[in-house]
């Protein structure tokens, strides 16, 4: 049987209603939003008709990652001449997707797995790897012929896809977009015949913090929350941590006494409650912040120290020159696909705990900015992390070549 139908093949089949049987256990996650978990086809609207020498480009996405990611090089791309753009997303990257462009609906009755009966074949393909899985192997399997770009938006997201990929003799990406040389370096390890394959562009998504204007934001998000320039707010990214974790980290904090007001940001697609976080923290005597009507950027900007496992949002308060921890315990689960030190902490732009007792002797640190702790970590970060708002256009060029050649 040839790549061609390998999508449609007996063995593919049984494969993809496992897949449909996991989209259903993906319902909790996404909050118990039904919208949110149909997958659809959106076109991107535009000016004009098609045309004979029109191109197709097919964007596969699904989780808050990979949305983000991919919705600069789309705004990049979106103004080209005699190009259809279609979408295929659930979750939270439709959600994304929706917010940022004009779409029109043309999922066929059949769902998504008849895509091709109203895409047609892509001329090329943009994907970025997403944590849940299914979209991606989707259309490199029934798209085999398609050249496909694929973005990587954090560190070791996309070696398990690669493997996927090799296992089943699908076609590989022809260029893999990274954010920088320790992203590449990570996956040349594993797959050193994919060097030449591998681009740093950059993460699309990070292009914002080349105009962003933090100082602003966070005066303003202060303001709203009663805080005073001289409050210390200390804020955590969760990323589905357990509880017994939080417990733990609500302990350490304990000890270091009422000097600071702390935030925690419930991960969307985490099934426990913000509430049960949260009684964790007052009943440790911490002063905590409810921020439900802002943004998690806002409260990032506002953040005098951001804490974080391995969420992207501890590379956001790198960008945002803000002291940065991240907490790898392992006294509590780490995915088996994080190598630690991590990226951030092993070039010195963000520190790392291994043991949540040490955040006691580390956060006073942070939050002092004359620290020669602070010091170190934000002259890393200007060394390692620099924002020239490129990187989408890097992305969205690298797409438009193949799109010449076909």
């Amino acid at each position: 049987m040839t790549k061609k139908f390998e999508a449609f093949s007996p063995e593919a089949q049984k494969r993809l209603a496992k897949e449909a049987a996991d989209y259903q256990k993906r319902i909790p996650n996404i909050e118990g939003r039904p919208d949110l978990f149909e997958t659809k086809i959106l076109r991107l609207q535009r000016e004009g008709a098609a045309t004979e020498n029109e191109k197709k480009l097919l964007v596969a996405a699904r989780d808050p990652g990979s949305g983000s990611a991919l919705t600069p090089v789309l705004k990049e791309l979106a103004g080209d001449e005699e190009m259809q753009i279609d979408i295929i997303a659930d979750g939270r990257a439709q959600e994304i997707v929706q917010k940022n462009f004009l779409t029109k609906d043309i999922t066929p009755p059949g769902m998504v797995l008849e895509a091709d009966n109203v895409i047609g074949t892509p001329d090329v393909i943009l994907m970025d790897r997403s944590c849940e899985t299914g979209i991606d192997s989707y259309v490199t399997a029934t798209f085999p012929e398609a050249p496909k770009i694929l973005v990587e938006d954090y560190y070791l997201n996309t070696p398990d896809f690669l493997a996927e990929l090799k296992k089943r003799d699908l076609p590989l990406p022809e260029k893999i977009c990274v954010m920088d040389e320790g992203a590449k370096e990570l996956i040349v390890k594993r797959f050193p015949d994919l060097e030449s394959r591998i681009e740093i562009t950059g993460q699309p998504a990070f292009d914002k913090f080349a105009h962003e204007d933090t100082k602003k934001i966070s005066q303003e998000v202060r303001q709203k929350l009663n805080l005073s320039p001289e409050d210390k707010l200390v804020s955590f990214m969760s990323t589905k941590d357990e509880p017994a974790k939080i417990k733990k980290m609500a302990e350490a904090l304990k000890k270091l006494g009422d000097d600071f007001y702390f935030i925690f940001r419930r991960h969307p697609r985490d099934n426990t409650s913000y509430e049960t976080y949260k009684q964790i923290f007052v009943e440790a005597g911490i002063k905590i912040i409810d921020t439900d009507e802002f943004t998690t950027d806002e409260i990032g900007a506002a953040s005098d120290v951001v804490l974080t496992t391995w969420s992207t949002e501890g590379l956001k308060g790198i960008y945002r020159r803000k002291p940065t921890a991240h907490i790898t315990d392992h006294n509590f689960r780490i995915p088996e696909d994080i190598e630690l030190p991590l990226v951030p902490v092993k070039l010195g732009a963000s520190v790392g705990i291994d043991n949540m007792d040490e955040l006691i002797e580390i956060l006073p640190q942070l939050l002092d900015q004359k620290s020669p702790l602070n010091h170190s970590l934000k002259e890393k970060m200007e060394k390692n992390y620099q924002a020239d708002g490129n990187n989408a256009k890097r992305v969205a060029d690298i797409v438009r070549e193949y799109l010449t050649k076909k």
